[in-house]
């Protein structure tokens, strides 16, 4: 530990900072502090990833924390580099990244294990010089602000955010309905600081009641928001029936099991449609024509449902629009266009990735274009905003599946008041429960319900506070690939879709500040 307990109780309780940073900068690590390092690394693939348990997110930092700040930050951070490398390298398994193979997804690893120590070293550097509340902000202040930064350029966004490990805790998800996910980020990551203060000094040391109480006053008061907020604002508007459907798992497979295209001759393309892509369409229309029959009057496809030429795109299109015109309904086709071979693909693009909504007059409402494409998806990135349109059933907009992991692109369907938001998607075995585990967060944050067809993974329906209207979990290994639930027809307002990502930047500005506060007390020192 960075001192003992002895050592801590006997600093005097009106030491200045001065005796007290030199108290907490004696290093006695002892054999224990291996043993943290261990408990924290074993939790560490836990507490996010495919594999969640959320308690694990709140205890992991708590015992890497202990690991660093018993030691000097030349042995422990590498030290903790390391260990996060190899905990990772577990979370990730079974091809949870399969776009990154070879030496580059040992580099890609490492890049996740640098950026997820780096909370660590500003707390090794900055905490012994702060005390009693401030000590304790720089952690959670430290994660919220790696992870803002962390968005920044990086085509999976917020993905692997520390909020997303409480999806299973409905009354504290609502927190961001008002600070977005960094609020809760910080929250839990606030945890490790206090109890390591606790632990350097214990429970009647000085500067450990009042973080400890104003930690335990923030998660109250989350909760009882959060509880509040399900129990007196619950949506009580009219519902709409809604299909979602994802493509029968074997005809999907045998579309997606088609030749390469890219440089196919016109007989090679002929041959790919009438083996390999139009079973899977007659599908896919003979089912959202049975659920408009019975009274659905939105009906969504998961993303990648369909696979056609672009030469087939508009005629693909026009049987959409027919069918929503014969029964009256919004339709949502989601289809992977194959683009002409010989194309100049000069920015790799081979395809491109469409949802289309026919309105009940069978007219286009809009033509999305996925603007957050999964890397080695085949398609290049398509700069948009998220589409709306007015319908008897509330606001609809939609996205497609990774456009999620971007909060303050999503805001846009909040800001313009949307009621349902369609977010057709396509995982793949190891990422199907995590992906999904997000969408919530989505809905909570802007006040919307969330429709999500999905190929490959777990299709589901939320309200507008996350609360689950339905689910279809067995994609792998079930026949029936159609999600049929009431949607409430009108969300509700958010503090978030106000004020956008503002906590988070007031935790980088908030850290700045203790950095400040940290580093002022010695240039006094030195101008003496």
């Amino acid at each position: 530990m960075s001192m003992t307990t002895t050592e801590t109780a006997a600093s005097p309780r009106g030491a200045s900072r001065r005796e007290r940073h030199v108290a907490t900068s004696s290093y006695s690590p002892g054999p224990w502090s291996w043993a943290w390092l261990l408990v924290g690394t074993v939790l560490l693939p836990f507490a996010n990833l495919q594999t969640l348990i959320p308690l694990a997110a709140w205890l992991a930092p708590v015992f890497l924390l202990r690991f660093t700040r018993s030691h000097r930050a030349l042995v422990g951070l590498p030290i903790l580099v390391v260990a996060m490398w190899g905990a990772l390298l577990f979370g990730l398994r079974d091809g949870f990244f399969p776009v990154v193979g070879g030496a580059g997804y040992y580099v890609f690893v490492s890049t996740l294990a640098l950026g997820g120590a780096l909370p660590f070293a500003v707390d090794r550097f900055l905490s012994p010089r702060l005390d009693g509340i401030a000590r304790t902000l720089v952690f959670p202040a430290a994660v919220t602000t790696v992870e803002l930064l962390g968005t920044i350029g990086n085509p999976f966004g917020t993905a692997g955010s520390t909020a997303y490990s409480q999806y299973g805790s409905l009354p504290l998800v609502q927190l961001v309905s008002v600070t977005g996910i960094w609020g809760l980020t910080f929250l839990v990551s606030w945890l490790a600081p206090v109890v390591n203060q606790m632990w350097e000094r214990g429970l009647s040391g000085p500067g450990v009641k009042a973080p400890a109480f104003l930690l335990i006053a923030a998660i109250t008061a989350a909760l009882l928001f959060g509880g509040a907020r399900l129990a007196f604002s619950a949506p009580d508007a009219e519902t709409v029936r809604v299909a979602a459907l994802a493509p029968d798992r074997q005809l999907s497979e045998l579309a997606y099991s088609a030749p390469d295209l890219t440089s196919g001759t016109q007989a090679e393309r002929n041959s790919a449609r009438e083996e390999h892509f139009a079973p899977v369409l007659d599908d896919l229309f003979d089912r959202s024509e049975r659920e408009a029959l019975a009274g659905a009057k939105i009906i969504a496809w998961s993303e990648a449902a369909a696979r056609t030429l672009a030469e087939d795109q508009s005629a693909v299109v026009a049987r959409a629009a027919d069918l929503a015109r014969e029964h009256g309904v919004y339709l949502q086709v989601s289809m992977i266009v194959q683009l002409p071979s010989g194309r100049d693909a000069s920015d790799g693009a081979v395809n491109e990735n469409h949802a289309v909504l026919l309105d009940p007059s069978g007219k286009i409402a809009w033509d999305y274009q996925k603007v957050n494409p999964t890397p080695g998806d085949g398609h290049k990135p398509v700069p948009g905003d998220v589409p709306s349109v007015e319908t008897p059933y509330g606001r609809l907009a939609t996205i497609i599946c990774q456009d999620d992991f971007f909060p303050a692109f999503v805001r846009q369907a909040g800001v313009a008041g949307v009621d349902i938001l369609l977010v057709p998607s396509s995982d793949w075995d190891s990422v199907a429960d995590w992906h999904a585990q997000q969408t919530p967060f989505r809905a909570v944050e802007n006040g919307v319900a969330v429709v999500r067809p999905t190929r490959l993974g777990t299709s589901l329906a939320t309200d507008g506070q996350g609360r689950l209207l339905g689910h279809k979990p067995d994609y792998f290994v079930g026949g029936d690939q159609t999600l049929v639930v009431p949607v409430p027809t009108q969300g509700n307002d958010t503090w978030y879709v106000g004020i956008g990502e503002a906590f988070a930047y007031a935790s980088a500005a908030g850290l700045l500040v203790l950095a400040g506060a940290a580093f002022l007390p010695k240039r006094r020192r030195q101008s003496r």
